[in-house]
């Protein structure tokens, strides 16, 4: 008769405590109209794609790493990227339906809005006033720092690649410095990327 096993040690009461991972939430449809609709409500001057992390985020719905894919994805993909954006998330929750009730949400407030505005300002000689041409010059400013901020978690994704400095660089030098044709540039770097995160054999035991 084998001996019983002794239980194995409780662990230290100073060890750290790492909490649980969320449990992924899946909205329902008139969950993403409705918050998508907010997001482009209070997306003014820009700078949605920042407060659509924030939004899927903050209930739950993505990941880090799956918001940087989505995001990745909306820039390389041709259109508007925080329409590309909304309809990549969308997809990704709930499917095609999930996609065409993101976009219609991000759209219906600034579609609403723009021609509020066109209406009004059809009738005021020599267009918008002064101050109101002012204030929208310093909206574009805090604008860019909204986008960046956006731009975050996929600069950290990019950082744990292989490849993925060295790529971006690359990038930003055939297209920013150089200015070459976008087109090209995408198909090399796609490419180089392609061949770095091939799929490798299982090394066998």
């Amino acid at each position: 008769m084998s001996a019983p096993t002794a239980p194995p040690p409780a662990p230290p009461e100073d060890a750290p405590h790492h909490p649980p991972a969320p449990v992924p939430v899946t909205p329902t449809h008139a969950d993403l109209l409705r918050v998508f609709a907010g997001v482009a409500m209070v997306g003014i001057g820009g700078g949605l794609p920042a407060h659509m992390r924030r939004a899927v985020l903050g209930r739950a719905w993505m990941t880090e790493l799956d918001f940087a894919e989505s995001y990745t994805l909306a820039q390389l993909t041709p259109g508007p990227n925080a329409v590309n954006l909304a309809a990549m998330i969308g997809a990704r929750l709930r499917g095609w339906p999930g996609a065409l009730w993101a976009v219609v949400g991000v759209l219906t407030p600034g579609l609403i809005a723009m021609l509020a505005v066109t209406v009004v300002t059809l009738g005021l000689p020599g267009g918008l006033p002064a101050p109101l041409q002012s204030a929208l010059r310093g909206a574009a400013c805090a604008a860019l720092a909204v986008m960046l901020t956006a731009a975050l978690p996929v600069l950290r994704v990019v950082g744990g690649l292989r490849g993925g400095w060295p790529l971006a660089l690359a990038t930003f030098a055939g297209i920013g410095l150089l200015r070459l044709d976008l087109l090209p540039v995408l198909g090399v770097v796609v490419g180089a990327g392609l061949i770095l995160h091939r799929p490798r054999p299982q090394e066998q035991p």
